[in-house]
């Protein structure tokens, strides 16, 4: 998989872009706040349908444009394929092959990205809840499914707060409604937590090999130290 054309139309500080990309690698040079990152994050945005920098869709559309267009040609091993974002005041519509996806869990997966960003570091730093956002986006370029769960999952959460927010301060909840959501809210959150743990049993598998290839492990670490007791 490649991106061999992107085309950028009122994002960030472009009004207009259009680029071709060599099938190998790629480099990008340019002074500070030239638009180098915006390149990049307008790539994960044509992915993931959402920027790694910010939450707020409107900061990714250009001062004073009313929307902006994100378009490349990606090329899969069964040819090329044409994806396009469009961001505007009311939200934002995915294409894929110049047609309207009614979700955009349908939409996501058709283009996978990683991405390195001094806004990682957070994974580590930040709070769980920035490495629970980081696994969902990572299980959701590979699983359609798991998007899918998750929004049940997210709406689910937000109808049970509702109802606990409006019987805030009483004693006890006589709610039918409250009962069902809390049910269907415990069946997807099953269905979540076993696919976090199905990923992060993966990703440990692949981390192994690399960490110990970097340090010496545990194991030769405490041998270190019975020797040196000894």
């Amino acid at each position: 998989m490649r991106i061999d054309r992107l085309e950028l139309l009122n994002y960030r500080n472009y009004e207009s872009l259009d680029l071709s990309f060599s099938p190998e690698i790629n480099v990008f040079i340019g002074e500070n706040a030239q638009g180098k990152t915006n390149i990049m994050e307008s790539l994960y945005v044509l992915s993931m349908a959402k920027s790694h920098r910010t939450s707020n869709d409107k900061e990714l559309i250009r001062w004073d444009a009313e929307y902006g267009k994100i378009k490349a040609d990606v090329h899969r091993k069964y040819g090329k394929l044409p994806l396009e974002i469009t961001l505007s005041k009311k939200g934002k519509k995915a294409k894929v092959n110049h047609l309207e996806q009614r979700r955009l869990s349908d939409y996501i997966g058709q283009l996978n990205v990683v991405m390195f960003a001094p806004e990682d570091l957070n994974l580590v730093k930040g709070s769980p809840q920035v490495r629970r956002r980081f696994i969902d986006m990572e299980i959701g370029q590979i699983s359609p499914v798991y998007l899918h769960d998750l929004l049940i999952y997210q709406k689910l959460l937000k109808q049970r707060n509702h109802i606990l927010k409006q019987h805030y301060g009483k004693q006890s909840i006589n709610d039918v409604m409250f009962d069902v959501y809390t049910e269907q809210f415990i069946e997807a959150a099953v269905k979540i937590i076993r696919k976090r743990y199905q990923f992060m049993d993966l990703l440990q598998k692949w981390a192994e090999p690399i960490h110990h290839g970097i340090s010496p492990g545990w194991n030769n670490f405490k041998s270190a130290i019975n020797r040196s007791a000894v």
